[in-house]
């Protein structure tokens, strides 16, 4: 009985989650991931640096780690720090890889 209400509980999550509307911010960038054997980034063909602060978002928005994405060029936006290393991912949903990045001020 327990493990049916945890099911229907994640469903109705999993659910909202797909619902929201992520917004990013305006310093966003765009490009194409691709991770490597030893779980180092590839941004649009160049080895990237993360930050020790890395946070990557799946497409349900919620957190992975660098080990566990697995990815040969799929669409992003990124954020980097004032030294250029990465510090937030977002793995687009195709709908939201279709839309333009936001314009800057």
């Amino acid at each position: 009985m327990m493990s049916w209400i945890l099911t229907v509980f994640m469903s109705i999550l999993s659910v909202n989650a797909m619902q929201i509307e992520r917004k990013f911010p305006e310093d966003i960038k765009r490009g194409k991931l691709t991770t490597t054997a030893l779980a180092q980034l590839v941004i649009d063909g160049k080895l990237r640096v993360d930050s020790p602060a890395l946070r990557i978002f799946n497409e349900d928005n919620s957190i992975s780690t660098i080990a566990s994405v697995d990815v040969r060029n799929i669409v992003i936006n990124y954020v980097e720090n004032e030294i250029g290393e990465i510090v937030r991912i977002w793995i687009l949903t195709a709908e939201e890889a279709r839309q333009p990045l936001p314009k800057k001020n």
